[in-house]
């Protein structure tokens, strides 16, 4: 199989499920008009930091079992041993998922005097029944968990669309009728997230009663929960890395600027859709690719593309950053004119998720020989990096200090991955053409921010299409990708026969 032909491959699957998943993430992007415009800065930073830790124990309810299940499921033959690793999984989570939600429920109270400042709490939002309604949202989320993996590892994207598109529906219907029509505040976005995941999971019934079976094997859950338990530290370190900076900037700055930072990191979220994207795809993707010959060949060309693809993004984003803030959407703007003095976190945002991107590159090796160990140290190490970080820039820096922050944990996260991929998986990355796009990418983004740039949209397309014009005439491109593309755009422009 060429490399070409198994890029292609993984290309049309992230596509698909990047349409899933962003779909699914637009909700931040479709209802941040509309929480940014309604809502003052402090009562959006309790929203953000309240989905700050329902983010934090969505890993505890699921136990980073995605990882455990996807390797033993998708090297499983058909038949009754995939619905025994099912019914194993779902009961498991089911169970725990109960005593957890419990938990939260009775805790309510003391949890919200532990988690939130005085200043939140004097706010007079009702906190407590806040975290009731995170509990009924977290267990909903996780009972839909595995039904979600089964659709990807068998390689079903157009359901796994359907459903995240629902989702949204359902989540967004609820906004609007829980905010605009009943007018119930910051309740209502968690009433509205409640709605939304209990819904969806009676749309996943059928899916789990076809899968699951009255069978339940310990010694499968022993060996599941030993491939998988290395991961929740490492993938708990990721989401404190993703998320912690949002209370941080509550105790060391104010809730105000929590709010404000929120905003700001919605923004940049644009850049995690694209990456997930490539993720959902990439783990399949790579376990069926590695029996191949040439797998290190197509491994060290995703890798080039990948970056190019982000750093594509990063720039575009940077550059026209500001009228995407202030696009008006039926006479709201998409950021509201309070939260504007966050944008300058975002570019910052954007390029932290391109170190992410790289990080899931170098994954090969620790999943393809189960040498799972070594994440925990590596994403524990971002972590207490990126805490230092916070504490020491915030203060100085203020909100752009916990955006520097979350960069900092994961170029630790990548070099640490990579080093690991290097004796366990090496493949001969292209870095003498990373190199050179990195270095035409920096100069166009330091172009683009320029008075007289950000003044003139012709000038800022300018920058944008002279660094790709730049990269063909240094020679970035090999003459086979140029062909290619050449191909693909005749194709295009090709007019299909009349029809008989």
């Amino acid at each position: 199989m060429s490399v070409f032909y198994s890029i292609k491959k993984l290309l049309q699957h992230s596509a698909v499920y990047g349409i899933g998943h962003i779909v699914t993430r637009s909700i931040n992007f479709l209802l941040l008009p509309l929480y940014t415009n309604v809502f003052p800065r402090e009562e959006f930073g309790v929203v953000g930091i309240l989905f700050t830790y329902i983010a934090i124990l969505t890993i505890i309810y699921t136990y980073g079992l995605d990882a455990a299940f996807f390797r033993f499921y998708i090297l499983e033959e058909e038949g009754g041993d995939r619905k025994e690793i099912f019914s194993t999984a779902f009961y498991t989570i089911l169970f725990s998922s109960i005593l957890f939600t419990t938990g939260l429920i009775v805790a309510s109270e003391p949890l919200a005097r532990l988690l939130f400042s005085t200043e939140s709490l004097q706010l007079g939002i009702p906190i407590p029944r806040l975290i009731v309604m995170s509990a009924g949202i977290l267990f909903f989320d996780a009972l839909s968990f595995l039904p979600f993996l089964i659709l990807r590892a068998e390689q079903r994207p157009i359901p796994f669309v359907i459903l995240k598109f629902l989702n949204v529906l359902f989540n967004v219907g609820g906004n609007i009728l829980f905010l605009v029509i009943l007018k119930r505040g910051v309740q209502g976005v968690f009433f509205a997230n409640l709605c939304a995941s209990g819904l969806t999971f009676l749309l996943m019934l059928p899916l789990i009663f076809r899968h699951a079976g009255a069978v339940f094997s310990r010694p499968l859950l022993h060996d599941l929960f030993q491939f998988a338990l290395p991961y929740i530290p490492s993938t708990l370190a990721v989401v404190i890395m993703d998320t912690i900076d949002r209370p941080l900037v509550e105790r060391l700055v104010g809730l105000e600027a929590s709010g404000l930072y929120n905003a700001g990191v919605k923004l940049g979220m644009f850049m995690s859709l694209f990456v997930a994207a490539f993720r959902f795809a990439w783990h399949p993707f790579f376990l069926a690719t590695s029996k191949q010959e040439n797998a290190r060949q197509v491994f060290s060309r995703v890798f080039t593309y990948v970056i190019l693809a982000c750093l594509g993004v990063f720039l575009l984003l940077s550059i026209f950053l500001n009228d995407l803030a202030r696009l008006s959407i039926g006479g709201f703007s998409l950021i509201g004119r309070d939260y504007w003095d966050g944008l300058s976190i975002v570019p910052v945002v954007l390029l932290a998720y391109v170190f992410y991107a790289a990080y899931l590159n170098f994954l090969i090796g620790v999943y393809l020989y189960k040498k799972t160990k070594y994440l925990p140290p590596i994403t524990l190490a971002g972590m207490v990096g990126n805490l230092a970080a916070n504490f020491t820039l915030i203060p100085l820096l203020g909100i752009i200090g916990a955006a520097w922050a979350r960069l900092i944990a994961y170029l630790i996260m990548a070099i640490s991955l990579y080093r690991v991929q290097c004796k366990l998986y090496p493949v001969d990355y292209e870095w003498g053409r990373l190199i050179k796009l990195v270095v035409v990418v920096a100069v166009a983004f330091f172009a683009g921010q320029l008075q007289a740039v950000q003044s003139h949209a012709v000038l800022k397309i300018g920058v944008v299409l002279g660094a790709a014009l730049f990269l063909v005439l240094i020679g970035f491109f090999e003459k086979s990708e140029l062909q290619r593309f050449k191909t693909l755009r005749l194709r295009i422009r090709r007019p299909k026969p009349p029809s008989l």
